[in-house]
């Protein structure tokens, strides 16, 4: 089976900040305590993005006392010790991320964002991540 993750306000909390828009704060940890869980059940498992790739060089974004803002993928994969449960990151470039998704043959994604998940090939099951709480309710 394949399962798929996304990263932003699914794997990571952010939250709303006046200054920055959207702000890091830190692990979804039951989440990305599911990942692993699929992993070692056997699961093939990617992370797919919406960001563009090509920023993430200019990535972390730190606040003026050195606080991360924006969070790079590689970064937070290697500090979470996600490496050896993934088998790869893709980034969708600002696209929807369904036919990603049908091209490694994912059976379940995980999404903060309910348009994604309302794209979804009708054989891809979903898991929604409520952006507020980062709780996970099967869609």
């Amino acid at each position: 089976m394949v399962t798929t993750f996304d990263f932003d306000s699914t794997l990571t909390r952010v939250r709303l900040d006046d200054d920055y828009g959207l702000r890091y704060m830190g692990p979804n940890k039951p989440v990305i305590e599911k990942l692993k869980q699929h992993a070692r059940n056997g699961d093939v498992v990617y992370i797919v993005t919406s960001r563009s790739e090509h920023l993430e060089d200019n990535l972390p974004e730190l606040d003026e006392y050195g606080r991360i803002i924006v969070h790079a993928v590689e970064d937070f994969i290697d500090e979470h010790g996600l490496r050896s449960y993934i088998e790869g990151v893709h980034f969708t470039n600002g696209k929807l991320k369904a036919s990603t998704l049908n091209h490694f043959g994912s059976t379940l994604h995980y999404d903060d964002d309910t348009e994604e998940i309302a794209a979804l090939h009708p054989d891809t099951g979903s898991v929604h991540i409520n952006p507020e709480t980062g709780n996970m309710q099967h869609a």
